[in-house]
């Protein structure tokens, strides 16, 4: 687990865009939880983190595409998903696996 952000960096239904050795991931605090996806959505790249949310969804900011911020799983049917990672917050640091 990596260290990418204070808790308080993060709000309730709030986004966030972090990197570690280079690469993007997009934070998503929903429900009191917060989740970890890739920032780049496997379409044509759209930063996940500057999508909508709409309660667990997120959808790309370039061409809509939506994705379960709790699975990373595409909701077209397609197949197409993003990588979800595991996350959690310890003494006020938000922590993900990568």
């Amino acid at each position: 687990m990596v260290r990418v952000a204070s808790d308080a960096d993060l709000a309730e239904g709030g986004t966030l865009a972090v990197t570690v050795s280079g690469k993007e991931y997009a934070l998503f605090r929903q429900g009191g939880n917060i989740y970890c996806l890739d920032n780049d959505c496997p379409h044509a790249g759209g930063p996940l983190a500057e999508g909508q949310v709409d309660s667990m969804a997120v959808s790309c900011p370039w061409h809509c595409w939506w994705f379960d911020i709790r699975t990373g799983d595409g909701l077209y049917g397609l197949g197409i998903g993003v990588a979800c990672h595991a996350c959690m917050i310890v003494d006020g640091e938000i922590l993900i696996d990568v």
